[in-house]
């Protein structure tokens, strides 16, 4: 474990750990000007991927954006306090997964167990106009840090 300005460096056990309890935090993709959003995420650790169900309505930015490039960048992040925290970056592909398929199943089941709840009344729209759709993020780089406490003062988990 190395420290460096940012905080203590996470070894790749932290970093699946915490990304396996969160659940939550913020994609960002599609071209020049990225798109930035809240999701909830499903870590899938066998495969080294996040899963994620984007919901788009008919004139949706998203689509737009994700069309425009595949790179994608997701912000996982915790903070309890200034001295309590953790966040992992990870850079990767974001890559449609066909329903047709049997890996879409295996995306919602990851999904379903490591993906936070949100309410679908976020979006004001009515359920009929969006249309669900399943994606993976494929890890290129994922680097994770938290605050420089001892383990016996953290929060337990």
């Amino acid at each position: 474990m190395s420290r460096d300005k940012y905080g203590v460096e996470m070894t790749d056990t932290e970093i699946a750990e915490f990304l396996t309890r969160q659940g939550h935090g913020v994609l960002s993709f599609g071209g020049e000007v990225p798109y930035g959003l809240p999701v909830s995420f499903g870590y899938d650790v066998l495969e080294n991927r996040c899963i994620f169900q984007l919901l788009f309505d008919p004139d949706s930015r998203k689509q737009s954006h994700i069309d425009e490039s595949d790179a994608a960048s997701l912000v996982a992040y915790e903070w309890v306090d200034i001295d309590d925290w953790r966040s992992v970056v990870i850079d990767g592909r974001l890559d449609r997964i066909d329903a047709d398929e049997p890996a879409a199943l295996d995306a919602a089941e990851v999904f379903a167990d490591y993906g936070s709840v949100v309410g679908l009344t976020v979006f004001n729209r009515p359920l009929e106009e969006l249309r669900a759709e399943w994606y993976q993020l494929d890890i290129v780089e994922m680097r994770g840090f938290q605050s420089p406490v001892g383990d016996e003062d953290r929060i337990d988990e």
